[in-house]
């Protein structure tokens, strides 16, 4: 802001300069539970025949001809025996990471812990639910008390720099000298200012007889008129490291999941996109067979294949 002024006093006057100088440093200074990858299958529920097959229909886009396998491209590729055996190969790898790995806590290690934590903090919440109302309304009330002191103090402290604005802009108009020392101080603060040297600039504000803009006060007259906040009960902050714990342990299922699913399309051997829709048939497969569905949307080559590594598939679908 001050350098915005600086820019435009070049075509002022040397009074002009002042008043400006002026104005602007009387103006304040401003300061300014994840989710779930869901990279893990969901067990199946409650699932029925026709669903199954509706699912086989939109996965395969096989709707108008049932029986007629997918057309082979870049993402959608034939599931041979070698693909297969790298899609078992990256399943099983990923639910070893799942399953924990070289002594690291298993996912379902992980889940426990965190609704554990969850519990136990669900649990303070309820048996101590009136101490913390209590709390949370004296907190409430002693924020708006303080809010309207500070907002009083702060109107205050703006008035009395407006009025001693006003003062130094009339002494720069009868004051010629004064005005030739408020330009030069002036061109030292925009200085101060482009360097970003608080303290420096401060000081040639004071020795102009100018107070650079200070929230202390206001917050010294909150706490003189409305006292410090309530003191947090015990329970709460038990609470808040419980809930702290369960998002800590949030995260680590979530990079473990990520990992895992990074470690699964590594392991096998096809790219990303690849493996996502080889993954996302086999299931289609799977399911099919589990509930005594025509497999539908695969070439004959591809059901042999599927056929004889039915077993494995089953193990790490």
């Amino acid at each position: 802001m001050h350098n915005a002024y600086f820019d435009r006093a070049h075509g002022l006057s040397r009074r002009g300069i002042a008043i400006a100088i002026v104005a602007t440093v009387g103006l304040p200074m401003q300061v300014a539970s994840a989710q779930l990858g869901g990279l893990v299958k969901k067990a199946r529920d409650k699932v029925v025949e026709n669903q199954v097959e509706k699912q086989i229909d939109k996965r395969t886009g096989s709707a108008s001809n049932p029986g007629a396998p997918p057309k082979f491209d870049d993402v959608t590729v034939e599931l041979t025996s070698e693909r297969l055996a790298g899609v078992i190969r990256g399943l099983t790898a990923g639910r070893t990471l799942l399953d924990g790995a070289n002594g690291s806590p298993s996912r379902a290690t992980l889940v426990a812990r965190r609704d554990e934590a969850a519990q136990k903090s669900g649990a303070l919440s309820s048996e101590n639910e009136k101490l913390i109302e209590a709390y949370r309304e004296k907190y409430s009330q002693n924020e708006r008390c303080r809010d309207d002191a500070m907002r009083k103090s702060s109107d205050k402290r703006q008035a009395a720099a407006g009025q001693r604005n006003a003062e130094l802009q009339a002494k720069m108009m009868s004051d010629p000298a004064f005005r030739d020392k408020a330009v030069a101080l002036g061109q030292k603060m925009g200085e101060a200012q482009a360097r970003g040297d608080t303290a420096a600039l401060r000081k040639l504000a004071a020795e102009m007889g100018l107070t650079m803009d200070d929230p202390k006060p206001d917050t010294l007259a909150a706490d003189k008129a409305c006292g410090r906040g309530p003191a947090k009960p015990a329970v709460l902050a038990q609470m808040e490291q419980l809930d702290a714990q369960a998002q800590k342990l949030t995260e680590e299922i979530r990079q473990l999941e990520e990992k895992s699913a990074a470690t699964e399309i590594k392991e096998s051997g096809l790219d990303e996109r690849q493996f996502l829709m080889a993954r996302e048939r086999v299931e289609a497969y799977v399911s099919a067979v589990k509930y005594k569905s025509q497999p539908r949307g695969f070439s004959a080559a591809e059901l042999e294949a599927l056929g004889a590594q039915r077993a494995n598939l089953e193990k790490v679908m």
